[in-house]
């Protein structure tokens, strides 16, 4: 019964983490299995979350690249649609970290900086600064190694991703009582493990045929690198982590590992 656990795990991750819609007779389904109602074991699926994420993101910037579009251009196309498809969920994790760490000297203020849901000076210059340089780096692997090949990286980068979120999740602890993580609680070590390994294992597949051993291997250096720096910024600023770092994290992660490999090509 584990390929059903984790079909279970996979339905209640893709709610959790985008807007796509889910059958009705998918979730009824999955209702019998006690483990698809804690979102903690869930969090094993997902890897394959955002691989899927990065699929469907691939498929619009090949259809893009098809249609003679720009590198550029087929870039913005694939990261409209993960925006569009997670509802903007990280970028806005990513956008209110940004306001709190640095628009506040305390770190009750910062918490409630990022709470508040207007959009900062920071946070807008941050968003306009990630969006260019990941749309580059998307270009620059269409230019040197071809569009299939782009949208593969575009798989990697967002399974192993979420992988980084999971890590900053588990290994933290909640910096804002009552919080959406600190309600869900952390993730389990189990879990966390075998997202780890799906994870890893993707992205060493769609990084081969681009890259090879070197760039996986550098990829993977900057982006534990940044991870894990971003982990300490994060203690030293909120005294953890709260659901909008975790949305940070993964965008950090995404983009570091495209720049590992853009970097090898």
């Amino acid at each position: 019964m584990q390929h059903i656990s984790l079909i279970s795990h996979m339905i209640r991750s893709i709610g959790f983490l985008t807007r796509l819609p889910v059958p009705q007779r998918w979730q009824a389904a999955t209702a019998s299995q006690p483990e698809s109602d804690s979102l903690r074991q869930a969090t094993r699926a997902f890897a394959l979350v955002g691989a899927l994420l990065g699929f469907l993101a691939g498929i619009g910037l090949i259809i893009a690249n098809g249609l003679h579009f720009p590198p550029l251009a087929s870039s913005l196309v694939a990261i409209a649609l993960l925006a569009l498809m997670t509802g903007a969920l990280h970028e806005d994790g990513l956008g209110d970290t940004v306001d709190g760490f640095f628009g506040a000297s305390m770190p009750e203020k910062r918490l409630e900086i990022m709470k508040d849901s207007r959009i900062g000076t920071f946070a807008a210059l941050t968003l306009f600064i990630w969006t260019g340089l990941k749309a580059t780096l998307l270009a620059a692997i269409i230019e040197r190694a071809g569009a299939n090949l782009a949208a593969l990286a575009l798989i990697g980068s967002e399974a192993l991703s979420r992988v980084g979120m999971l890590a900053i999740w588990h290994g933290l602890p909640s910096a804002r009582p009552g919080g959406l993580a600190d309600k869900i609680g952390t993730p389990e070590w189990e879990s966390v493990v075998f997202a780890a390994i799906t994870g890893l294992a993707i992205y060493c597949v769609t990084i081969w045929p681009s890259g090879g051993i070197s760039a996986i291997l550098f990829s993977l250096l900057l982006t534990t690198g940044l991870i894990y720096g971003f982990s300490q910024l994060c203690l030293a600023r909120i005294g953890g982590q709260t659901g909008d770092t975790l949305g940070a994290a993964q965008q950090i992660g995404s983009l570091a590992t495209l720049a590992g490999l853009v970097a090898c090509l």
